[in-house]
Formats: C-alpha cells, sequence, structure tokens
C-alpha cells in the first residue's frame, strides 16, 4: 500500500477532537470500556456529574479499571483490585490499606483532554502529547428545552477515517448513491474545519440517478420514494451545510421552509478510530418545524429513520470498498485531492 499520505500509515491516528459517547449514554457513577486508538480508555461520570476519561490499566498492578468491581466513589475511580482511587488528573488520591501514598503515584494514571457539550463527550488524541489547539462550537438549539436530545444510530465499521471524510468533497456519489442532482455544491477549507453548502434536488423522475438501499433499515426508501414522486409535488430542495470540525465530528445544519412539513435539523456525524482499519461511526439527528408551523408526529417519528438511512447509504459503500491513494479523477468529482492535504496535516508533527 501507497504511503504517500500521512493517514495511509498504519498506526497513526489523527491529532484532534473525538466523540467517545453521548451524554445520555452515561449516568452519574457510571464506568465505560471503550477502544479507541488501539488503546483501551475508561470513561466514568463523577457524582459531580463531571465526566473523566483514563487509561484503563491501573499503574498500581495493571488491573482494568473498566472491569468487575470498579466503582466510582465521589469524583474518583476506584480500582477493582486493591481499591486505589484515582481523580480526574491521575492522580491517586486514597489507598485503603495505607496512610501514605508513593510520590510516584501523582499523575500515574494517564487521563484524556475532554469537553462535553452539545449532548455528546469527546477525547483529545494528539500523539505528542499537545494540548487542544481548536475548540468545538455550540449549537444552541440542542438541549431539553430546545430541539430535544440526538436520537442516534451507531456501529462498528470496517472503513478508514480518509474514506469517511471524502464524503463532504464528494459530489458525484450523489447521483449514484443518494438518488440527487446536486444543483449548489460548493466547499470552504479552514484551519480546522471544511465545509459543504449544497442544494440537491430529489424529486427528479430520471433514469439515470440510482439509490443505495442499505440492508436493515426501518423505513422502504424505494416505497417512499415512489409515493413521493406521486404526489407530483415539485418541492424546492433545501439548504444544507456540513462542516468538520477537525478530522472526525461533522455538524450537519438542513433547513427546508418549501417542504411539505417545513423543518429544520442538526445532524450530529462522527467517526472515532478503533485501530487502523475499523472506526465507531453515528449518525444522530435533533429537529425543529420551520417557522410557526408543527410537525406531525409520525413527521417527528420518521425523520431520523431517513437522516440514518441517508448516512448508511455511503456506509455500505465504505464497507466493501479499497482505498485508492493516487485514483484517476474527473471533472466533476469535486476536491478530492484538496481534501486529501487538508486532512494529512491532522497526522503531522504540529511543527510539519
Amino acid at each position: 500500500m501507497s504511503t504517500g499520505y500521512a493517514y495511509e500509515t498504519p498506526g497513526r491516528f489523527a491529532r484532534g477532537w473525538h466523540v467517545l459517547a453521548f451524554s445520555q449514554e452515561l449516568a452519574q457513577g457510571d464506568v465505560k470500556s471503550y477502544t479507541y486508538f488501539e488503546k483501551e480508555i475508561v470513561l466514568f461520570r463523577g457524582y459531580s456529574g463531571e465526566a473523566v476519561a483514563v487509561d484503563a490499566y491501573c499503574p498500581h498492578l495493571g488491573a482494568n479499571l473498566g472491569g468487575v468491581g470498579t466503582e466510582v466513589v465521589a469524583d474518583s475511580i476506584r480500582c477493582p483490585f486493591h481499591g486505589w482511587q484515582f481523580d480526574k488528573h491521575g492522580d491517586c488520591i486514597a489507598i485503603p490499606y495505607s496512610d501514605t501514598i508513593p510520590e510516584r503515584a501523582k499523575g500515574s494514571l494517564a487521563s484524556w483532554p475532554l469537553v462535553e457539550k452539545n449532548g455528546f463527550i469527546a477525547i483529545w488524541n494528539d500523539p505528542e502529547g499537545q494540548a487542544p489547539d481548536y475548540e468545538l462550537p455550540d449549537i444552541p438549539e440542542w438541549g431539553p428545552d430546545h430541539w430535544g436530545d440526538w436520537v442516534f444510530r451507531r456501529s462498528t465499521v470496517k472503513t478508514r477515517g480518509c474514506e469517511v471524510i471524502e464524503n463532504i468533497v464528494d459530489e458525484g456519489h450523489f447521483y449514484s448513491v443518494h438518488g440527487g442532482r446536486p444543483e449548489v455544491f460548493e466547499n470552504y477549507f479552514d484551519d480546522n474545519t471544511v465545509t459543504q453548502y449544497s442544494r440537491v434536488r430529489q424529486d427528479l423522475d430520471d433514469p439515470g440517478i440510482r439509490m443505495i438501499i442499505p440492508p436493515g433499515l426501518g423505513i422502504d426508501l424505494e416505497e417512499a420514494r415512489a409515493n413521493f414522486r406521486a404526489t407530483e409535488q415539485k418541492v424546492e430542495p433545501g439548504d444544507n451545510w456540513a462542516t468538520y470540525h477537525g478530522p472526525s465530528i461533522m455538524y450537519f445544519y438542513t433547513e427546508n421552509p418549501a417542504a411539505p412539513f417545513p423543518y429544520k435539523s442538526w445532524w450530529l456525524n462522527y467517526h472515532t478510530p478503533i485501530d487502523s482499519d475499523t472506526v465507531d461511526l453515528a449518525s444522530s439527528v435533533i429537529v425543529a418545524p420551520y417557522g410557526d408551523n408543527e410537525l406531525p408526529q409520525e413527521f417527528i417519528d420518521m425523520y431520523p429513520e431517513t437522516a440514518h438511512a441517508a448516512f448508511w447509504q455511503d456506509v455500505v459503500i465504505w464497507e466493501s470498498k479499497v482505498y485508492r491513494s493516487d485514483p484517476i479523477l474527473c471533472a466533476g468529482d469535486g476536491a478530492i485531492n484538496k481534501l486529501r492535504k487538508w486532512y494529512e496535516k491532522f497526522y503531522l508533527p504540529k511543527a510539519s
């Protein structure tokens, strides 16, 4: 395999924020175990409400802090083997059978920089061990007092982050995967973000347009599309803004005031690497009426299914394709090579 780009090197993972879990998955006193970046990570929530991520293995004698018998004590995690307690900084703060704590036990458990906002928990990965150099923006509409909590679908997928992120610039795949034709498709690059603005027409009766049907959906996409065509509604496409904040977290905002049920929606899509060939991938949705109208409950229930289906149309392709380091490209493919150069910097030392 070519190693023309740094991210093609096995065992190398991107510097940046990566989602670990949704906030709704971690109650006070909970302890969760994850494997990301080929490392074991433990996430817990103390009784003050703060979430903490640490390496999985106790620096004392190596017990798994996510194993049977682990417990949260106040805002610390207690090892199931000898009862050593560690705070959010990785300091040992108590040993049940000793009045003294070894000096080496201070900061002995590696902790991960963590941010919890917008209903998700993200950790900072940096092979050089440097502090975070960008922030994740707020989504003010998220939350119980606003549009509600995320309705999400997650899966372990045999693909790599470089495959997933290319979707943000891939204009050509709409015709065969999503059953639509982009009327507008633009990309904007910044230091730590890449944005796609699009308007995609879905109501074309065009025999050249195709659509992937992922297995196991909760809705019948073909029937839904046929019903839409039967209404002969020529609805104007909505406006879509998708932005990657760093290498793996995408915020997507869409609104359509011309739809039969005018709506606006936020999606949160992420892919967090488990190893060099596998990612933990999720799509999540919140939706609200556009303007003063109300949305039927049937639409509210159905919309997340259609959003997840749209994302999983891509997933079934990623799972079975191979990566081309030097692809043959044509006009209309989008800024794939520009995206690859932008993406690579998250895999290079910051001094590069």
